[in-house]
């Protein structure tokens, strides 16, 4: 049997069910390691990697661009279930390779957009003789994570102040001139976080002899991608609230309507320099016949908390070692807490959460079309 036939199984597993992480938050995990028949193994290395990477066509060619935004390096001890004489000698059986690591404070936010993405993942490679260096996919596995980069309200400097903005335009086209239609749209602050509702006031008064078919505010986010020779722009409705029409010489009012924020990447995505994120909440007057629709936006920040509060609970780590099991012959598992006991043991096997987080990355499923 070749050495890579005695891998029965290989995978990682984070200290959280959805593997969410605050940026400067430490993050838990383990490899694990399952052998048909003992191997003798050099090294196990753990990379935890930052990329963000855009493309996009354009009319004569593709513009592409990637950046590390980071990088952590290190080599894990080796240490079976018990105790053995050579070194880097793995038994049959299950083998556990617990590692931490702190992310940086200012990291960005992990992103999924149509032309790029920024992405934060763990890989863990297993050198052997003979295995690693034919490059076989037995040898390594990546799992990805997910960071949210904190931004700080407090610190951008016009969050706290009430924005708004206002239009008078003329409804009709050049041989028939049916009036115009003014619209104010004012919002309380400019600063929102993350699952906020948004207060929304708004005057549309339809100064026009034609109908209104109907008004609507949305949430637009609006992403940018740079290259070294250019840059791409596109934005997405997020959320929309619709309200009824307005009849000529009529008048409707949104008095603090609520539009609450989804889970979103937070604005600017600093620590980025090819992706850039903003938000705009959007004011949408449709007219009645081919006049064209009247849109009116306000800038808004959308920040991780007011405050910049950061609180990270987390479960009992490392690994117990062999030496320091009690004498029941059960190893503890670490990471996952059921109702009625601090700690999951590994003999019981009906806890569902006991499977590791996140499955073999086989693939990239995230590759931009």
């Amino acid at each position: 049997m070749s050495v890579m036939e005695k891998f029965e199984k290989f995978q990682i597993a984070f200290n959280k069910p959805s593997p969410t992480y605050l940026a400067g938050e430490t993050v838990y995990g383990y490899g694990w390691l399952v052998l048909k028949e003992a191997v003798y193994v050099q090294s196990i290395c753990l990379e935890a990697i930052g990329e963000a990477k855009v493309e996009w066509m354009t009319s004569s060619d593709i513009q592409a661009s990637d950046e590390e935004v980071f990088n952590y390096t290190t080599v894990l001890p080796i240490k079976g279930e018990k105790q053995i004489d050579d070194e880097g000698l793995l038994h049959a059986g299950s083998h556990y390779f617990p590692f931490e690591f702190k992310l940086p404070p200012h990291l960005p936010s992990s992103f999924k957009g149509k032309h790029g993405r920024l992405r934060y993942f763990v890989r863990l490679s297993v050198y052997s003789h003979g295995i690693f260096s034919q490059g076989t996919p037995q040898t390594e596995r990546t799992s990805k994570f997910a960071v949210l980069g904190a931004l700080d309200l407090t610190k951008e400097p016009d969050a706290a102040i009430p924005v708004e903005n206002d239009t008078f335009e003329a409804v009709g086209s050049l041989c028939c001139f049916a009036g115009t239609v003014t619209a104010l749209l004012r919002l309380e602050r400019k600063g929102y976080v993350i699952r906020e509702a948004i207060p929304v006031w708004a005057e549309v008064r339809n100064l026009s002899a034609r109908r209104i078919v109907h008004t609507q505010v949305s949430l637009i986010q609006n992403v940018t991608y740079y290259s070294y020779r250019g840059r791409f722009s596109e934005c997405r409705v997020l959320v929309t609230v619709h309200k009824g029409g307005v009849a000529p010489r009529g008048k409707q009012t949104w008095n603090w309507e609520p539009l609450s924020i989804p889970s979103v990447t937070p604005s600017h995505l600093r620590g980025c320099k090819i992706i850039d994120i903003q938000y705009s909440i959007e004011l949408r007057i449709k007219p009645a016949g081919l006049a064209r629709s009247i849109k009116l936006p306000v800038d808004v920040v959308i920040g991780t908390s007011p405050h910049g509060e950061c609180q990270h609970k987390v479960t009992c780590h490392p690994l117990l070692a062999p030496d320091e099991d009690d004498g029941t012959g059960i190893f503890p598992f670490p990471f996952f807490a059921s109702s009625s006991s601090d700690m999951v043991l590994l003999s019981d096997m009906t806890f569902h959460n006991m499977v590791p987080t996140a499955p073999p990355w086989e693939g990239d499923d995230d590759e931009i079309p």
